[in-house]
């Protein structure tokens, strides 16, 4: 047995392990989550009129979540509308609009096409209102809503090229030692 090559082939296996297991490798890997709340063709707010709905949202434990609003708007009956978009979060009252005073989270005025996203915190009951009561004109509307979310998932593996690196000098090391170890020793004063 030769010494010096067994205490340097084991010297190159721990530094290969320790190599190995102290350098993790990271992996990520997006989860998106989404449920449709309203999809709808063709909805028709009348002139002077209000067009209310009640929708149920339920969220994603644990996530932060995102609540998308595509509409468009055809262009209206008999001349110009002025159409306002109006979301609120009904309180205990499941009826549009709320008594109690809501919540209103969204109001704006539409154009042709415009999205909407807001992060939600709660779960419950939302209002979806399309106001067209300062317009003579009736207008088409075409919803689609939806709540998503998004999460990683981290996964801290050992398949990185270091972690390689160091599982070849680890064998390596292996190999100087066995082969140290099968060695006829030499011994100067014979």
């Amino acid at each position: 047995m030769q010494f010096k090559l067994v205490a340097f082939g084991l010297a190159l296996l721990v530094i290969g392990l320790v190599t190995y297991a102290s350098i993790p490798a990271v992996h990520t890997t997006p989860i998106v989550n989404e449920q449709f709340v309203w999809v709808q063709k063709g909805v028709l707010v009348q002139g002077q009129g209000l067009y209310e709905t009640p929708k149920n949202i339920t969220l994603f434990p644990g996530t932060n979540n995102t609540l998308h609003v595509n509409v468009t708007q055809s262009p209206p009956i008999g001349g110009s509308s002025s159409l306002r978009f109006e979301l609120y979060e009904l309180n205990k009252s499941q009826t549009c609009p709320a008594a109690g005073e809501p919540t209103i989270l969204i109001d704006r005025s539409l154009s042709d096409k415009q999205p909407f996203n807001l992060t939600l915190t709660s779960e419950g009951t939302y209002c979806f209102v399309f106001d067209n009561q300062h317009s003579q004109s009736s207008s088409s509307i075409d919803i689609s809503a939806w709540v998503s979310s998004r999460t990683d998932k981290v996964l801290v593996a050992r398949d990185g090229s270091a972690n390689t690196a160091g599982l070849g000098l680890g064998a390596l090391g292996l190999v100087v030692a066995l082969w140290g170890y099968s060695r006829k020793s030499i011994i100067p004063w014979e």
